[in-house]
């Protein structure tokens, strides 16, 4: 079968891909010709902004949302006068000023941007570079294949009471509107839901589950300057040492709101200065704390989160489920209480999983089961993405990096750590651009 021959392939058309797609376009001074394949019809959306509720905002502001790193007034611009630049704006929104921009790139690429919708099954290599197999479109032929593959579900749970994806467009269908509620999980993924079931105008009871009960803090209605010390201490030495140097820091300037925000460019280089056992005590014991501080809610959600539990609607419960049953219908559920190690055994017409986006490899796609299969794909050592080494190569079962597989985004988070929100990928997208680019050139 003939197929298409390009320089560079994209797998998967959400915010990672698009970023990179746009990059190459505006990096290459020759006729680099890019494939973006995308199996869903809306490429720019991907799995943050394919909500389908207004009320899901962006956790960022609008000033630091450019897709662009060396324009940072962008996205404000394209915003004109629907938002300001200190705003909150709706995901569907910058899903809309993604989607602009590749359009923009496409029509000024002279063809050498191209867009497949497909689901890519198989990624063969060859001597000159990667056969993609692609489900309903002719394959793809590219010397160098990057997987910006994106986030995945929490959990598999399809149907009946019980939902692993908490973001499908039916996982509340057919929800009576007073039928109780449980999420599992208390950080933004629970919250989305919250915001859904509140627009739907669901009356139920909706209890709240994680092993701690923490709620993701709110950012301050105006922006704080990040005016802090050194934070040299916090680079070096033990997780311990690192946590009292941070708490120090907090109290002797401007609280941790500060501190945080000054280290926000340089999260990768911290995740990097952590060895392997660093970095497993910190998910095991920070990882709930800097999750909670880190991933801030815009203050018109915060407020709203708190009027709902003030109602008496909403409950945050810290433990553990013990055991789910969904023979008779609904789902009852057993839950042991943290501290007292009480249980409680409760009737819930839906269970969500919220326990947050995955991106470790998943064995259940094609794509991704037949990598692994051949051997060109591992998790990393910590189980959070796609195991890669410099520049994002692919790590092979026998640890061997990939001369022509690489990976963006989410999937290399074992790597960089923070790698899901925009001003990371940008960055990254940015760099990896420039470094194909160099890659290929004569």
């Amino acid at each position: 079968m003939p197929y298409r021959s390009n320089d560079i392939a994209i797998v998967g058309g959400g915010a990672s891909g698009v970023l990179l797609a746009i990059q190459l376009m505006r990096q290459a001074a020759g006729r680099l010709q890019v494939t973006l394949v995308e199996r869903g019809p809306d490429i720019g959306f991907g799995l943050a902004y394919a909500t389908g509720c207004a009320g899901h905002l962006l956790n960022t502001r609008a000033a630091d949302m450019s897709a662009l790193p060396d324009e940072p007034d962008h996205f404000v611009r394209w915003l004109g006068h629907e938002a300001g630049s200190g705003d909150f704006v709706s995901r569907q929104t910058y899903g809309r000023y993604l989607q602009d921009m590749l359009k923009t790139t496409v029509a000024r690429s002279e063809g050498r941007l191209q867009l497949v919708t497909g689901n890519v099954v198989a990624a063969t290599p060859e001597r000159d570079g990667v056969l993609l197999t692609i489900d309903g479109a002719a394959p793809v032929f590219a010397g160098r294949v990057v997987l910006a593959t994106g986030h995945r579900a929490p959990g598999s749970g399809r149907g009946g009471a019980l939902r692993g994806d908490p973001w499908s467009s039916d996982a509340l269908d057919g929800l009576a509107p007073t039928a109780p509620v449980l999420l599992i999980g208390t950080g933004l993924t629970m919250i989305d839901v919250v915001i859904s079931l509140m627009e739907r105008d669901h009356m139920g009871q909706i209890v709240a589950l994680s092993r701690r009960g923490l709620l993701p803090r709110t950012h301050p209605v105006a922006p704080r300057p990040a005016v802090v010390g050194a934070t040299d201490a916090l680079f070096a030495g033990a997780l311990s040492a690192r946590l009292g140097a941070f708490r120090h820091m907090a109290r002797a300037g401007a609280g941790w709101e500060a501190v945080m925000q000054a280290l926000r460019p340089h999260n990768a280089a911290l995740w990097q200065s952590l060895d392997e056992p660093q970095r497993r005590r910190f998910l095991r014991h920070l990882r709930p704390w800097w999750d909670v501080h880190r991933h801030r809610v815009p203050p018109q959600v915060g407020r709203g989160l708190k009027a709902v539990i003030a109602a008496g609607q909403l409950s945050i419960v810290a433990g553990r489920i013990v055991a789910v049953d969904t023979v008779a219908g609904p789902a009852t559920v057993t839950i042991s209480l943290r501290g007292s190690g009480r249980r409680e055994v409760h009737d819930f017409g839906r269970v969500i999983d919220c326990t947050g986006p995955r991106s470790d490899p998943d064995v259940e796609t094609p794509l991704q089961a037949q990598l692994a299969r051949d051997g060109l794909l591992r998790a990393d050592p910590l189980g959070l993405g796609f195991d890669v080494g410099d520049g994002d190569a692919l790590l092979s079962r026998a640890a061997a990096a990939s001369p022509r597989l690489l990976a963006l985004g989410p999937p290399t988070r074992g790597r960089h750590w923070e790698i899901t929100a925009i001003p990371d990928i940008r960055k990254r997208a940015a760099t990896m651009a420039g470094d194909l680019i160099r890659a290929i050139a004569p």
